[in-house]
């Protein structure tokens, strides 16, 4: 199943229609490789009142389609597993760029670590901090 009847399902289940600016806003989301302010999102949806966007982004929070990626007291917006595959994130201290961290060895480093201590991992997050090449040079 791909991700847009995905998305139509998981409305539909939950009473919601599915409506051309929640298609929109899933698709905006999909296409980029980092996480977005809402206010960024807002701005790539120039046909879409700033009103839709939040109240998408809101219905889509509540419905687990989209999560929150936090740098202190601001957040971004991604799509949530399954519409998009495990990762982690590395924010720059200076600019607030996010961007995605995917590692297989992390994740077998997570796996090795419940194993040799008995955990049973139900879930985890990795948020690094620093500085981008942009801004390490500043």
């Amino acid at each position: 199943m791909n991700n847009t009847t995905q998305l139509h399902e998981s409305l539909k289940a939950h009473g919601h229609s599915v409506t051309q600016p929640r298609i929109q806003v899933f698709e905006t989301l999909q296409q980029t490789d980092e996480p977005l302010t809402v206010v960024e999102l807002s701005e790539r949806l120039t046909d879409i009142d700033k009103v839709s966007v939040y109240r998408t982004v809101d219905t889509f929070e509540r419905l687990g389609i989209i999560h929150r990626v936090w740098n202190g007291f601001k957040s971004k917006v991604e799509l949530s597993e399954p519409f998009s595959s495990h990762h982690h994130h590395f924010t720059c201290m200076k600019c607030g760029r996010t961007l995605s961290l995917k590692s297989e060895e992390l994740e077998q480093t997570m796996r090795d670590f419940e194993t040799t201590h008995g955990f049973i991992l139900v879930k985890h997050s990795v948020e690094l901090s620093g500085y981008c090449s942009d801004c390490k040079e500043t």
